[in-house]
């Protein structure tokens, strides 16, 4: 017979917040490999980088919280200071490319279609006239 200590932190309450933990980094990890996964991929596709940058906003956000109530700061500050602008890029170029999708379609277009480096570089150039007559074109001008 194994007799338990009272005094001991380990528990079933213990045992749950460390599965509940486990299971919010987890799901963490997957959200941030599909964010990044999506980044990659082509237009349509990658604007679901900023829906899976937010779902991994929010579950650093709760990581963070639990970190804090553990006063595991170290790991808090971490989360805090690089987590949270990552994904805050992550969440910006998602919204940047739905803003300018135009244009970056056609970026993307004339990329796949240039065979050598002077032709990616005239496309580069005119990526930005074609967005500079996007933008001038939004605001009247």
């Amino acid at each position: 017979m194994v007799l338990m200590n009272s005094d001991s932190p380990s528990g079933p309450s213990s045992d749950r917040a460390v599965t509940r933990s486990r299971r919010l980094t987890s799901a963490l990890i997957l959200a941030l490999l599909a964010s990044w996964l999506l980044m990659l991929a082509p237009l349509p596709y990658s604007l679901l980088s900023g829906l899976t940058g937010l779902l991994a906003l929010v579950l650093l956000v709760l990581l963070i919280v639990r970190a804090v109530r553990e006063r595991r700061v170290g790991m808090a500050a971490f989360g805090a200071l690089l987590g949270v602008p990552a994904m805050l890029l992550i969440i910006g170029s998602a919204v940047l490319s739905a803003a300018f999708y135009g244009p970056v379609a056609e970026l993307e277009q004339c990329r796949s279609t240039a065979i050598t480096e002077q032709a990616r570089a005239e496309c580069d150039t005119a990526a930005q006239g074609s967005m500079a007559d996007w933008v001038s074109g939004l605001f009247g001008g």
